[in-house]
Protein backbone atom coordinates (compact mmCIF):
# COMPACT_ATOMS: atom_id res chain seq x y z
CA UNK A 1 0.00 0.00 0.00
CA UNK A 2 3.07 2.11 1.07
CA UNK A 3 3.91 1.89 -2.71
CA UNK A 4 0.89 2.68 -4.21
CA UNK A 5 0.97 5.83 -2.30
CA UNK A 6 3.87 6.78 -3.43
CA UNK A 7 3.61 6.19 -7.05
CA UNK A 8 -0.20 8.03 -6.91
CA UNK A 9 1.76 11.32 -5.42
CA UNK A 10 4.31 11.08 -7.69
CA UNK A 11 2.21 10.59 -10.77
CA UNK A 12 0.00 13.96 -8.63
CA UNK A 13 2.94 15.87 -8.65
CA UNK A 14 3.86 15.47 -12.28
CA UNK A 15 0.48 16.36 -13.36
CA UNK A 16 1.07 19.84 -11.48
CA UNK A 17 4.50 20.20 -12.59
CA UNK A 18 3.49 19.65 -15.89
CA UNK A 19 0.88 22.22 -15.59
CA UNK A 20 3.02 25.47 -14.59
CA UNK A 21 3.63 27.64 -16.53
CA UNK A 22 0.34 27.42 -19.21
CA UNK A 23 -1.58 29.55 -17.36
CA UNK A 24 -2.69 32.75 -19.37
CA UNK A 25 -5.42 35.31 -18.53
CA UNK A 26 -7.50 35.79 -21.51
CA UNK A 27 -7.73 40.00 -21.87
CA UNK A 28 -11.39 40.44 -20.89
CA UNK A 29 -10.79 44.33 -21.54
CA UNK A 30 -12.65 46.64 -23.51
CA UNK A 31 -11.53 50.21 -24.47
CA UNK A 32 -12.89 52.90 -22.84
CA UNK A 33 -15.43 55.29 -24.16
CA UNK A 34 -14.31 59.38 -23.58
CA UNK A 35 -17.29 61.76 -22.50
CA UNK A 36 -15.74 64.87 -21.96
CA UNK A 37 -14.53 66.89 -23.89
CA UNK A 38 -16.31 66.58 -26.61
CA UNK A 39 -14.87 65.57 -30.26
CA UNK A 40 -14.17 68.22 -32.94
CA UNK A 41 -15.87 70.55 -30.74
CA UNK A 42 -15.01 74.09 -28.59
CA UNK A 43 -14.43 73.41 -24.96
CA UNK A 44 -15.04 76.48 -22.75
CA UNK A 45 -13.81 75.18 -19.41
CA UNK A 46 -12.75 77.73 -16.63
CA UNK A 47 -11.06 80.98 -16.67
CA UNK A 48 -8.16 80.88 -14.57
CA UNK A 49 -6.29 84.34 -13.56
CA UNK A 50 -3.21 82.80 -15.01
CA UNK A 51 -4.77 82.84 -18.55
CA UNK A 52 -5.13 79.33 -18.92
CA UNK A 53 -8.62 77.26 -19.21
CA UNK A 54 -9.41 74.34 -16.57
CA UNK A 55 -10.82 71.59 -18.38
CA UNK A 56 -12.21 68.30 -16.31
CA UNK A 57 -11.83 65.28 -18.86
CA UNK A 58 -14.31 62.31 -18.48
CA UNK A 59 -14.40 58.60 -19.96
CA UNK A 60 -16.57 55.56 -18.66
CA UNK A 61 -15.22 53.64 -15.98
CA UNK A 62 -14.44 50.08 -15.99
CA UNK A 63 -15.75 47.81 -13.96
CA UNK A 64 -12.70 45.91 -12.65
CA UNK A 65 -9.12 46.65 -11.14
CA UNK A 66 -7.52 48.90 -13.87
CA UNK A 67 -5.00 51.34 -14.50
CA UNK A 68 -5.65 54.63 -16.49
CA UNK A 69 -2.89 56.01 -18.79
CA UNK A 70 -4.03 59.84 -20.05
CA UNK A 71 -2.29 61.22 -23.22
CA UNK A 72 -3.02 64.79 -24.41
CA UNK A 73 -1.53 66.50 -27.23
CA UNK A 74 -1.00 70.39 -28.06
CA UNK A 75 -2.33 69.70 -31.73
CA UNK A 76 -0.22 72.90 -33.46
CA UNK A 77 3.04 72.20 -31.80
CA UNK A 78 2.69 68.03 -31.18
CA UNK A 79 4.22 68.46 -27.84
CA UNK A 80 2.61 65.51 -25.74
CA UNK A 81 2.10 65.14 -21.62
CA UNK A 82 0.65 61.87 -20.14
CA UNK A 83 -0.41 61.29 -16.54
CA UNK A 84 -1.36 58.06 -14.95
CA UNK A 85 -4.58 57.41 -12.82
CA UNK A 86 -7.10 55.01 -11.12
CA UNK A 87 -9.70 57.50 -11.35
CA UNK A 88 -11.99 57.77 -14.60
CA UNK A 89 -11.50 61.69 -14.79
CA UNK A 90 -8.87 64.23 -14.65
CA UNK A 91 -8.30 68.17 -14.51
CA UNK A 92 -5.74 69.71 -16.24
CA UNK A 93 -4.77 73.66 -16.75
CA UNK A 94 -4.96 74.05 -20.58
CA UNK A 95 -3.56 76.92 -22.78
CA UNK A 96 -6.53 79.41 -24.29
CA UNK A 97 -7.27 78.92 -27.57
CA UNK A 98 -5.19 75.78 -28.70
CA UNK A 99 -6.02 72.46 -30.67
CA UNK A 100 -5.61 69.92 -28.13
CA UNK A 101 -6.14 66.07 -29.05
CA UNK A 102 -6.38 62.89 -26.26
CA UNK A 103 -6.98 59.95 -25.44
CA UNK A 104 -6.99 56.94 -22.28
CA UNK A 105 -5.52 53.62 -22.12
CA UNK A 106 -6.71 51.05 -19.93
CA UNK A 107 -4.13 48.59 -18.49
CA UNK A 108 -5.34 45.55 -16.38
CA UNK A 109 -3.61 43.70 -13.23
CA UNK A 110 -2.04 41.30 -15.88
CA UNK A 111 -0.66 43.67 -18.38
CA UNK A 112 -3.56 44.19 -20.99
CA UNK A 113 -4.29 47.42 -22.32
CA UNK A 114 -6.65 48.64 -24.47
CA UNK A 115 -6.49 52.21 -25.97
CA UNK A 116 -9.54 54.22 -26.92
CA UNK A 117 -10.07 56.39 -29.73
CA UNK A 118 -8.52 59.97 -30.24
CA UNK A 119 -11.02 62.67 -29.42
CA UNK A 120 -9.75 66.76 -30.16
CA UNK A 121 -10.96 70.27 -28.99
CA UNK A 122 -9.88 73.59 -29.11
CA UNK A 123 -9.74 75.60 -25.65
CA UNK A 124 -12.19 78.91 -25.52
CA UNK A 125 -9.98 81.66 -26.19
CA UNK A 126 -9.47 83.09 -29.90
CA UNK A 127 -10.44 86.23 -30.56
CA UNK A 128 -10.83 85.78 -34.76
CA UNK A 129 -11.97 82.97 -36.91
CA UNK A 130 -8.68 81.35 -37.68
CA UNK A 131 -9.08 77.68 -36.17
CA UNK A 132 -6.82 75.07 -37.56
CA UNK A 133 -8.89 72.26 -38.91
CA UNK A 134 -9.53 69.20 -36.92
CA UNK A 135 -7.52 66.00 -37.97
CA UNK A 136 -9.65 64.09 -40.30
CA UNK A 137 -11.73 61.48 -38.82
CA UNK A 138 -11.06 58.36 -41.07
CA UNK A 139 -12.70 54.99 -41.69
CA UNK A 140 -11.92 51.90 -43.18
CA UNK A 141 -14.02 49.58 -43.76
CA UNK A 142 -13.46 46.06 -44.49
CA UNK A 143 -11.31 44.63 -47.54
CA UNK A 144 -14.05 43.37 -50.11
CA UNK A 145 -12.02 41.54 -53.42
CA UNK A 146 -8.86 43.36 -52.34
CA UNK A 147 -10.35 46.39 -53.12
CA UNK A 148 -11.29 49.37 -49.94
CA UNK A 149 -13.10 52.74 -49.75
CA UNK A 150 -11.53 54.89 -47.35
CA UNK A 151 -13.40 57.93 -46.46
CA UNK A 152 -13.17 60.58 -44.03
CA UNK A 153 -15.01 63.52 -42.70
CA UNK A 154 -13.21 66.88 -41.95
CA UNK A 155 -14.52 69.42 -39.51
CA UNK A 156 -13.36 73.12 -38.95
CA UNK A 157 -14.61 75.44 -36.59
CA UNK A 158 -14.64 78.29 -38.97
CA UNK A 159 -16.25 76.26 -41.89
CA UNK A 160 -13.50 77.09 -44.37
CA UNK A 161 -12.05 73.81 -45.29
CA UNK A 162 -10.38 74.20 -48.70
CA UNK A 163 -9.24 71.12 -49.73
CA UNK A 164 -7.62 67.37 -48.88
CA UNK A 165 -4.31 65.98 -49.49
CA UNK A 166 -4.24 62.26 -50.10
CA UNK A 167 -1.00 60.39 -49.43
CA UNK A 168 -1.12 56.30 -49.55
CA UNK A 169 1.31 53.56 -50.03
CA UNK A 170 2.80 51.00 -48.75
CA UNK A 171 6.11 53.25 -48.41
CA UNK A 172 6.58 55.18 -45.26
CA UNK A 173 6.23 57.84 -45.56
CA UNK A 174 3.36 57.52 -47.75
CA UNK A 175 3.45 59.25 -51.51
CA UNK A 176 0.71 61.47 -53.13
CA UNK A 177 -2.29 59.71 -53.73
CA UNK A 178 -4.53 62.19 -54.40
CA UNK A 179 -3.53 66.14 -54.70
CA UNK A 180 -5.86 69.27 -53.80
CA UNK A 181 -9.65 67.05 -53.55
CA UNK A 182 -12.62 68.80 -52.11
CA UNK A 183 -13.48 65.19 -52.37
CA UNK A 184 -13.62 62.93 -48.87
CA UNK A 185 -13.58 59.36 -50.20
CA UNK A 186 -11.15 57.18 -52.68
CA UNK A 187 -11.07 53.52 -54.20
CA UNK A 188 -7.63 51.94 -53.61
CA UNK A 189 -6.67 48.21 -54.71
CA UNK A 190 -4.88 46.59 -51.56
CA UNK A 191 -2.23 43.32 -51.42
CA UNK A 192 -3.25 40.88 -48.40
CA UNK A 193 -0.78 40.87 -46.01
CA UNK A 194 0.39 44.11 -46.65
CA UNK A 195 1.04 46.91 -44.89
CA UNK A 196 -0.24 50.19 -46.47
CA UNK A 197 0.42 53.95 -44.79
CA UNK A 198 -2.63 56.52 -45.12
CA UNK A 199 -1.99 59.94 -44.42
CA UNK A 200 -4.96 62.77 -44.70
CA UNK A 201 -3.87 66.48 -44.66
CA UNK A 202 -6.82 69.08 -43.92
CA UNK A 203 -6.05 72.59 -45.36
CA UNK A 204 -8.34 75.17 -44.82
CA UNK A 205 -8.53 78.89 -46.66
CA UNK A 206 -6.30 80.55 -44.66
CA UNK A 207 -3.61 77.76 -44.92
CA UNK A 208 -3.63 76.04 -41.47
CA UNK A 209 -3.90 72.72 -41.64
CA UNK A 210 -3.78 69.28 -39.98
CA UNK A 211 -2.47 65.45 -40.23
CA UNK A 212 -4.48 62.34 -39.63
CA UNK A 213 -2.29 58.95 -39.96
CA UNK A 214 -3.18 55.42 -40.65
CA UNK A 215 -1.29 52.51 -40.37
CA UNK A 216 -3.53 49.47 -41.40
CA UNK A 217 -2.16 45.88 -42.74
CA UNK A 218 -4.81 43.74 -44.97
Amino acid sequence: MKKINIVQIAVLVLILTGCEGKFEPINTLNSVNLLLPLDNEQCFGTKLESGKIRVEFDWDDINEPTEYAFYYADGITGDTNSLTTSDSSIIIDLEPGTLYSWNVTVTDDFGHSEKSEDFSFYTEGLADSNHVPFPADISLPENVNNTINVSWEGVDLDNDIDYYQVYFSQENPPTLFIANTIEQSFNAHVEMGTTYYLNIVTIDENGNYSDSKVTVTF
